[in-house]
């Protein structure tokens, strides 16, 4: 199993290229479309907290990679179009967001998709916006948030989340329940249908507090993979990417101003941004193109 410094020196040794990712034909223009249209079709998540989810009472959704990607299309597409170019929003799901931007009813995913190798062969992404891990949780008191004590028992998983491709190589014996989304494995663990739920961190702690959890009564595995996230683009538009990443390099330019941002919507969690995320906004790249689980065969 992965430690946090074992997971902490990975990340910083990825030195992985855009090779990960496979060539393929390019799609419609989607800057002349958006120019037609003079829309552009966001897609966003509904409850990952602090990156993209939809407040209580709100019809907008907000969290740090929302306001990048409203940045971007105030600034760099709206320029590129020459006129002010509006935002629908559209709520996506781990299930469906990957073909919601392959079938042209989205033009960017703003949410908390995870890069990796069987990604990069269905759609392109942005540099890396926002890094997490992923990890178990379990209740304190059942000692489950481990290989060891999970055996033998019930993992919620989300389904159509990269974590069902990591419990296949790293945990055997397990009885795996899929559930939609973090807040209904939080609720499956404090109910006891399972003993432990795995997904990104950031996104459990979230749905603890959604779920009006006191976090002490949960405790977490160590580190199992580095999940880096990034902007979802339709596969082979190279010139939108290019766009999309200047808009990102600007805001990262000032990459101090841009922690401060995003330590607007962390400090709502009560967490810090870690380490990881502070040095992808520090030194933007793609050189975390494909998730630590990966990185051997990329």
């Amino acid at each position: 199993m992965l430690t946090q410094s074992t997971v902490i020196r990975a990340v910083g040794a990825l030195a992985i290229s855009l090779a990960c990712a496979l060539p393929s034909m390019a799609q419609a223009d989607t800057l002349e479309t958006i120019k037609s249209s003079g829309e552009v079709k966001i897609g966003y998540r509904e409850s990952a907290q602090p990156v993209s989810y939809l407040p209580k009472g709100q019809t907008e959704p907000t969290g740090f990679v929302v306001a990048l990607c409203k940045q971007i299309v105030a600034t760099n597409i709206s320029e590129a179009v020459k006129k002010q170019v509006k935002i629908k929003w559209v709520p996506v799901t781990a299930q469906n967001r990957l073909k919601l931007l392959m079938d042209g009813s989205i033009d960017m995913e703003c949410g908390s998709t995870t890069i990796t190798q069987d990604r990069l062969k269905q759609v392109d992404f942005s540099l890396v916006t926002f890094v997490t891990t992923s990890r178990m949780v379990s209740l304190a008191s059942t000692n489950a948030a481990s290989l060891k004590g999970l055996a033998g028992k019930t993992l919620a998983v989300k389904k159509g989340s990269s974590h069902v491709d990591l419990i296949a190589r790293m945990i055997n014996n397990v009885k795996v329940m899929e559930v939609t989304d973090a807040k209904q494995g939080v609720e499956a663990v404090t109910a006891g249908t399972a003993q432990a739920y795995l997904d990104d961190e950031v996104l459990i702690q979230s749905a603890i507090r959604k779920n009006e959890q006191d976090p002490k009564n949960f405790a977490f595995s160590t580190p199992f993979s580095v999940e880096p996230y990034g902007i979802g683009l339709r596969k082979g538009d190279e010139a939108f990417a290019k766009l999309v990443n200047a808009g990102l390099r600007s805001t990262f330019n000032r990459s101090e101003k841009a922690i401060a941002m995003l330590e607007t919507y962390t400090n709502e969690l009560g967490i810090p941004v870690n380490n990881l995320t502070r040095d992808a906004i520090r030194s933007p790249s793609k050189s975390r193109q494909c998730s630590l689980l990966e990185q051997s065969g990329c």
